[in-house]
């Protein structure tokens, strides 16, 4: 390792043509014509674009092969009468002097429920004037809630629930009686609302900041404009083609936060490479040599970047969860178009512009940086770290490492994001649900259990058994099933005393809710004390799936808060798998991209590193509460369980990008001298500011979402902004280039003929860059 950083270097300028240099070069001699192609599809995606609102759903939270999953289609299909999902229709008297059993009371349920009957999603409706809804009425008395069933998917369940939510606010104005929809799919559409509207913040506040920093760091407004611009044709395009994909699979509003947000901080970051680039070439080289010039150097770091983020976030395809699958497609698809733009109708514009994208100067005081596109005080830093590498290098090291800390407590959780809700029809149902009945009202746990067919006294003593357990749990606060009601009614619970239940005229819908047409299975319902999003409810789920073991029946479990447990359950399931691929296809596309075996495997351990360090600190701030005054929440004590796997992927991804640019351009100049030091030194002083501003604009469009009010968009954006912020500071310019100082030549190091670079320069083409101690 050297003490001093380099003598005077003289390199050969004259850089090898490469596939995308010509490439570059081609789409120069054609701007036009491909910026009018990437104008018509831009054009065609735009239209597409405007309608994804209308044909995006709810988050889907199934688990595929889970028990959840399993008894929402055995439901469906045993107990029409159910349905897939059970929603309620809250009605809450404005006059307190008005009760349930007032005729004016009584008549605004069956003007709103009318019509809800009529819509071909609802399976059944019970009143609370039904014999088989005498426990939907509150013990005030001027509060009861309408039980509804509906069939079908729940994309299907989604659109209904908003026709259904706008039927019930129709027909409910004026009554002087308040109705609302709630339960899982009301829910989840007002959720979905909020996070676009948490998206939306987040444009609002981070593009403005983009804008500056752009206008700081390539120092014209026509430079920093194109950037922006990049950016949103890779959103637009990312958009239209996901309106389309609605067609043919369903997709949740979730992936219009991602593709916009990401989006935005990908797009703008590729297309800031590249003009950077495309401007310091300029200097030397024509317009189309310049652009061929930008793209065989930034634009290979993009491709190779993109190629890692869509491997990265592509794995989550193997979780078998649709959530999952849609964070994949919409990451993957907005980073593709990135890609494409960057390599067409970015290098088409610039072309366009040739010297023209320095119009709008900044005064000479506001463009730190020298008349080669370096800057000094990344020169300056450099130098310092090149110098004690070990000084800079271990501290960074272990303040990464302590960060890292709270991950091995991290607990897996889901917050329905209910106090967001508040001001929504749905979530203001949910909170009359939950002071007038019980914490579990709006998403009761469903039991489905299963005897030998007979429905003889064994097995009715088996349900009667289970029904007893289950109702003895402490977080329990009421259950129904069959031998309940049997207990009830007839003080026992015999197949004679269900012959006499089957032959009652007004008894038919409790047998359909209870008992299938076959009398194999057997429905419980169980409501729960506790938040139906709670830690506590979760372990209420594990312990009545745990009664399996001790009941003669087959029992399966499920409900939104099965659901939310099964999510859980699968994500750390798959969370070695997953981290395992990633891992070693970025790490074999690394050693093909590099040529060379030492710096993928420390690309790969620091991303790992700098990667379980934002999710230490996501667990530190929401999980411990330690953000809870800062940004405005209350803890539930922990993280949302989608969250850790879909943030490793994109934050693996997203390391990468910075790993991969600067240590493109150290590969770019090693090639040129052979000397380790001006090579690292080169790469900060000119990549510095790039990764500054990437950063920079990153850490305020992902920051920009936890002032939204959605907990798991708030979690979601500050892993992606620590992130960034971690890797661009500690990583990329402390520890990176501390490592390679201390590896020295054995970071070029690679089995097999080494090709040498050519040392032999033109006195034009030569080079210099001063020793440490700034002599020439």
């Amino acid at each position: 390792m050297n003490n001093h950083v380099t003598s005077t270097v003289s390199v050969t300028a004259a850089p090898p043509v490469s596939l995308l240099d010509r490439w570059g070069r081609a789409v120069a001699r054609r701007a036009r014509l491909v910026l009018v192609l990437a104008a018509l599809v831009l054009a065609v995606a735009g239209v597409s674009a405007a309608t994804i609102e209308q044909k995006l759903g709810a988050p889907d939270y199934t688990v595929e092969g889970s028990q959840s999953a399993a008894v929402e289609q055995d439901l469906a299909r045993m107990f029409p009468a159910l349905g897939s999902e059970q929603q309620a229709v809250v009605f809450v008297a404005e006059d307190p002097e008005t009760t349930v059993d007032d005729p004016f009371f009584r008549a605004a349920v069956e003007r709103v429920i009318r019509p809800v009957r009529e819509h071909p999603s609802v399976a059944s409706v019970i009143t609370p004037y039904d014999a088989a809804g005498q426990g939907q009425v509150a013990a005030s008395g001027t509060v009861a809630y309408v039980a509804v069933a509906m069939d079908g998917g729940p994309p299907d369940r989604a659109r209904a629930s908003r026709e259904l939510q706008e039927t019930v606010s129709k027909y409910g104005a004026g009554t002087g009686v308040t109705a609302v929809l709630t339960g899982a799919s009301a829910l989840s559409n007002d959720l979905a609302d909020v996070e676009v509207a948490d998206q939306q913040t987040a444009e609002i506040i981070g593009l403005p900041v983009a804008l500056v920093v752009l206008l700081f760091v390539l120092g014209a407004f026509v430079a920093a404009a194109v950037p922006l611009a990049a950016a949103g044709a890779a959103v637009v395009l990312c958009t239209g083609v996901l309106a389309a994909l609605t067609s043919i699979f369903p997709l949740s509003q979730f992936v219009l936060v991602i593709a916009t947000v990401l989006g935005l901080g990908v797009g703008i970051d590729y297309a800031l490479f590249v003009v950077s680039r495309f401007r310091e070439e300029l200097a030397t080289e024509s317009v189309e040599g310049a652009v061929g010039r930008a793209l065989a150097t930034s634009g290979r770091t993009v491709v190779t970047s993109g190629a890692i983020v869509i491997v990265s976030v592509g794995s989550l395809a193997m979780i078998g969860a649709h959530v999952f699958r849609e964070i994949a497609l919409a990451a993957s698809l907005v980073v593709f178009c990135a890609v494409v733009v960057a390599l067409t109708a970015l290098p088409a514009g610039l072309a366009l512009l040739g010297t023209r994208v320095a119009k709008g100067t900044l005064p000479a005081m506001l463009r730190p940086r020298k008349s080669d596109g370096s800057s000094r005080r990344w020169e300056a830093w450099g130098r310092a770290v090149l110098r004690r590498p070990l000084a800079f290098g271990i501290p960074a090291l272990l303040l990464l490492a302590l960060t890292a800390v709270p991950v091995f407590r991290i607990e897996l959780g889901m917050d329905l994001g209910l106090s967001s809700l508040r001001d929504t029809p749905s979530g203001h149902g949910q909170h009359v649900l939950q002071e007038s009945f019980s914490a579990g009202s709006v998403g009761p746990v469903q039991i489905l259990a299963c005897g030998r067919g007979a429905t003889d006294e064994a097995d009715l003593n088996s349900l009667a058994a289970l029904t007893q357990s289950v109702g003895s749990d402490p977080d329990v606060a009421s259950v129904v099933s069959l031998t309940s009601v049997l207990d009830d009614q007839f003080g026992g619970h015999s197949p004679a005393d269900l012959d006499r239940l089957v032959s009652a005229p007004t008894a038919a819908p409790i047998v359909d809710a209870l008992v299938d047409t076959d009398r194999t299975c057997f429905y419980l319902q169980a409501v729960t004390s506790v938040a139906i999003d709670s830690s506590d409810a979760s372990a209420t789920v594990e312990r009545i799936r745990g009664l399996a073991d001790e009941n003669d029946l087959d029992i399966l479990v499920g409900g939104v808060t099965a659901q939310y447990t099964d999510l859980a359950t699968v994500t750390v399931d798959s969370l070695p798998l997953v981290v395992g691929v990633v891992l070693l296809m970025s790490l074999v596309y690394l050693v093909f991209a590099f040529r060379s075996i030492f710096l993928p495997v420390k690309a790969v351990v620091l991303n790992v590193l700098a990667t379980s360090s934002a999710l230490g600190a996501t667990v530190a701030m929401f999980q411990w509460g330690w953000g809870q005054g800062i940004l405005g929440f209350d803890s539930p004590g922990t993280v949302q369980a989608f969250i850790p796997v879909a943030l490793f992927v994109l934050l693996f991804g997203l390391s990468m990008d910075y790993e991969v640019f600067l240590v493109e351009r150290m590969r770019e100049e090693w090639q040129k001298t052979n000397d380790n030091d001006h090579a690292v030194l080169t790469a900060l002083s000119r990549g510095g500011p790039q990764i500054t501003a990437g950063a920079t604009i990153m850490v305020a469009v992902f920051g920009a979402l936890v002032v939204g009010d959605v907990l798991e968009v708030k979690q979601f954006g500050f892993g992606l902004a620590i992130a960034v912020l971690l890797d661009a500071t500690l990583v990329r310019m402390v520890v990176v280039p501390a490592a390679m100082a201390v590896a020295a030549s054995a970071n070029w190091w690679f089995p097999g003929p080494r090709r040498r670079a050519d040392l032999t320069a033109e006195p034009s083409d030569t080079r210099e860059l001063t020793d440490a101690s700034g002599s020439r």
